[in-house]
């Protein structure tokens, strides 16, 4: 039933294992072969080293959870600006090989490497290996590589020997490799479709996949018809060539004692950190989409709120009625707060942004940027006076600022 003799088409998934974690552990080399996890600034786990999940910590477990039941593990903020650099080097090593790379996410990758194995003189498995080989001496991390005929089963073989794995499925192995896993391991169905094709006496990826057209149409919607295809080893799933951004998001958040609720206090940190994610936007040459802000109590309740730009930014002062409206909205003067953050996505290269027939954000940035040279000196106006940011940030004692209000 799935047996292809030949290579219709061959596709790579390159995946970073623990990709986050591991990465923090390379640039900090006391973090090597200890229990890290990533995410102190978000409350919760958004990574997490392969020595940490030896202990049985999971991704999204709280972090005071964490702290409290493994006094051992490393908490680290998150670092989005080094992961990007890390991602931009992976998959440039990637497009060394081939120029049809997918940058399906910061940490993994897909490339069609059909065809390479004369001029490169090596089998598809060497050129795996040679490929997992050149980014894990460059970056010093582990990846994973499964190569396939589709998205779908490279994505399965990249995943089947995780950490630093290199499996290859070739048509006639596809069986093989499908009567190993579980549903819920096939790219595609989570938890509640996982659920319901139990109800119907499935199990295994290859029950799924050794059930007729038929069944497929009239049980499940054309997505699932779509993976199940792909298991067949026919090629639904295209490459996005598209290039992506290399930084997905900056943050900027601080933790500070005693807590408090002190209105312009919290306003006049979260400035500060809003400043210092958009100046490293602009050091990179990109203009923000969106914004997200962040107040956390001191019992650990998250208030945040997204805000979406009517049109793309460099300085924040172009944003600064709806950044005050969205702040306006989470604060609650009864919660004491022990954390201010934002975090900034939706990037775009200033370069080749279009901007609006009908704004006037070019016209003020020009003004703005004779003011902002002294906020790169980092120094924050808060109205009557500069303060020093790391006076800000260190200074405990609470305190009343003016807020900062420019006419352009």
């Amino acid at each position: 039933m799935f047996q292809v003799y030949s290579w219709p088409n061959v596709i790579l998934h390159l995946d970073g294992d623990a990709f986050f974690a591991s990465v923090m552990q390379v640039v900090y080399p006391s973090l090597k072969n200890k229990p890290v996890v990533t995410g102190q600034e978000r409350g919760i786990a958004t990574a997490i080293s392969y020595q940490a999940r030896e202990l049985g910590i999971t991704r999204g477990m709280r972090i005071w959870e964490i702290k409290k039941r493994f006094p051992n593990c490393i908490v680290v903020d998150s670092d989005y600006e080094i992961y990007g650099l890390f991602s931009k080097k992976m998959f440039d090593i990637l497009r060394t090989f081939t120029p049809l790379v997918e940058e399906y996410s910061i940490d993994e990758g897909f490339a069609d490497i059909k065809g390479l194995r004369r001029p490169l003189n090596m089998s598809y498995l060497e050129i795996g290996k040679a490929i997992k080989d050149k980014v894990e001496s460059s970056l010093g991390i582990t990846v994973s590589v499964g190569i396939s005929l589709t998205k779908s089963l490279a994505k399965l073989a990249s995943d089947f020997q995780k950490p630093s794995g290199l499996v290859v499925v070739d048509g006639l192995s596809i069986e093989k490799l499908l009567e190993k896993l579980p549903l819920r391991k096939i790219w595609g169905i989570g938890v509640n479709t996982g659920a319901y094709l139990e109800k119907l006496g499935l199990k295994t990826a290859l029950e799924f996949a050794q059930k007729d057209e038929e069944f497929i149409r009239k049980n499940l919607t054309k997505p699932f018809w779509e993976i199940w295809k792909e298991l067949h080893g026919e090629m639904v799933y295209l490459l996005d060539l598209e290039p992506k951004n290399t930084y997905r998001s900056i943050v900027r958040s601080q933790t500070f004692a005693p807590a408090t609720n002190d209105k312009d206090l919290l306003y006049a940190r979260l400035l500060a950190h809003v400043e210092e994610a958009f100046s490293k936007a602009r050091s990179l040459n990109y203009q923000v989409g969106r914004m997200s802000i962040l107040l956390k109590t001191q019992n650990f309740r998250y208030l945040s709120k997204e805000i979406r730009f009517l049109e793309p930014a460099s300085y924040p002062i172009l944003v600064h009625d709806q950044l005050k409206k969205a702040f306006e909205e989470i604060y609650q003067q009864k919660y004491l707060y022990r954390t201010t953050g934002c975090n900034i996505y939706q990037l775009s290269d200033k370069k080749i942004s279009q901007p609006s027939l009908f704004g006037s954000s070019s016209y003020k940035e020009e003004k703005i940027k004779k003011i902002y040279p002294l906020l790169e000196t980092k120094k924050v106006d808060f109205g009557s006076k500069l303060f020093d940011k790391q006076q800000i940030s260190s200074d405990k004692r609470p305190k009343t600022f003016k807020i900062p209000v420019l006419s352009i």
